[in-house]
């Protein structure tokens, strides 16, 4: 085992990193590290836009673009697809919710142990996720610290003071270090967006032995895995995006052993996204910045040098001819266009869309489990 710190930021309105609490804990666990959790509070507005829901679940206010709106309804589609293997809840949120309150409240429990913190942190996450608390209630969140056994005397002067002053500083500083979403890990000098890369993470605090694995949403021993409702997957692919790339042996390798039918599709160019003008220094065009950034991160991470830095379309190309692949176009992609489609590859599944080759151990759980 490596002797590496490993941090992690959260944010308790993320539902993606309501889910990467458990498989991380599970993964310190069994490697017996310690984990420095740290709170990001996350600005949606500034980079997806905002929304508010009245009584009766309808939209009453919003400021964002179909393509927002697209990525929101996908996501939530995406978390409660992972939730319902775990039996865990994730409801829809009616607003998006002031965190800072939860963040101070979680600096406040983390100086007192990490079980009272662990405690604190499932005190928040589970309730909330129900729409059962208010977390920018100071009364809540100082019942949720005693709960979790907290000392809670002086709570509420540190929340109004010390406590927000703190929190303001190190959100200051997390985000301009380059942390713009949750979850992310940190590892010494490698920053990791999203709990697709815990067996990456895994891979270097075990000492890096043997070819690193790739990205994927790993499934817990207790998870209820459903079977498919066939053996029919259709694969959507992008000739430019190297996440494709990425996935197209994996999907070779699980259609020879579970001897299953692909459908190959090549997915619709998607238009280039626009790039903040350098000298925009908004939140926004900051994110936006970052967000490249890790996309680029992750590409030095997960292909060789020269695949990162070249034109892979011939490589693709190349890669499909030699397995008797052709594209076709049309089909599921209309589907996959108007079901979240941001990012290559696609896949379908029965009437499941997935986006993200870091869907692929949970395709193969469901498909293992039907009948040929």
């Amino acid at each position: 085992m490596m002797d590496r710190p490993l941090t992690v930021y959260i944010d308790f309105k993320s539902p993606y990193a309501y889910l990467a609490v458990e498989p991380t804990r599970r993964m310190a666990e069994e490697l017996d590290i310690p984990i420095n959790w740290l709170p990001f509070v996350l600005d949606i507005p500034s980079y997806l836009g905002s929304a508010r829901l009245d009584k009766s679940g309808e939209v009453a206010e919003a400021s964002r673009s179909r393509a927002q709106w697209s990525g929101v309804k996908y996501a939530y589609y995406d978390c409660r697809r992972y939730a319902n293997l775990r039996g865990m809840t994730i409801r829809g949120t009616v607003k998006i919710w002031d965190t800072n309150l939860a963040a101070i409240g979680m600096l406040w429990a983390r100086g007192q142990g990490d079980e009272i913190l662990q405690r604190y942190i499932d005190g928040i996450y589970v309730p909330f996720w129900k729409r059962e608390l208010d977390v920018e209630s100071v009364a809540v969140v100082e019942g949720v610290l005693g709960d979790a056994g907290a000392e809670v005397h002086g709570f509420k002067t540190f929340a109004q003071g010390e406590g927000a002053q703190k929190n303001q500083l190190m959100q200051q500083e997390s985000f301009g270090r380059g942390i713009f979403g949750v979850p992310t890990y940190v590892l010494g000098d490698d920053i990791y967006f999203g709990r697709e890369h815990l067996p990456r993470i895994r891979w270097q605090l075990e000492g890096e032995h043997g070819p690193a694995p790739d990205v994927g949403y790993e499934l817990l021993p207790d998870d209820v895995v459903e079977t498919a409702t066939g053996r029919n997957l259709d694969v959507g692919i992008s000739l430019e995006e190297p996440e494709s790339y990425l996935a197209i042996r994996q999907v070779l390798i699980m259609a020879e052993d579970l001897e299953l039918a692909v459908k190959w599709y090549a997915l619709p160019p998607k238009k280039p996204s626009s790039q903040p003008d350098s000298g925009d220094h908004s939140r926004g065009a900051r994110h936006r910045r970052f967000r490249a950034e890790s996309r680029e991160r992750d590409q030095r991470h997960y292909l060789t040098q020269e695949l990162a830095s070249g034109d892979l379309a011939p490589v693709i190309v190349s890669l499909l001819e030699q397995n008797g692949i052709s594209l076709q176009e049309g089909g599921s992609s209309v589907a996959w266009a108007g079901a979240g489609y941001v990012s290559s590859p696609v896949f379908s599944l029965g009437e499941e869309i997935f986006v993200g080759r870091q869907h692929l151990p949970l395709i193969r759980a469901r498909l293992e489990r039907a009948v040929p």
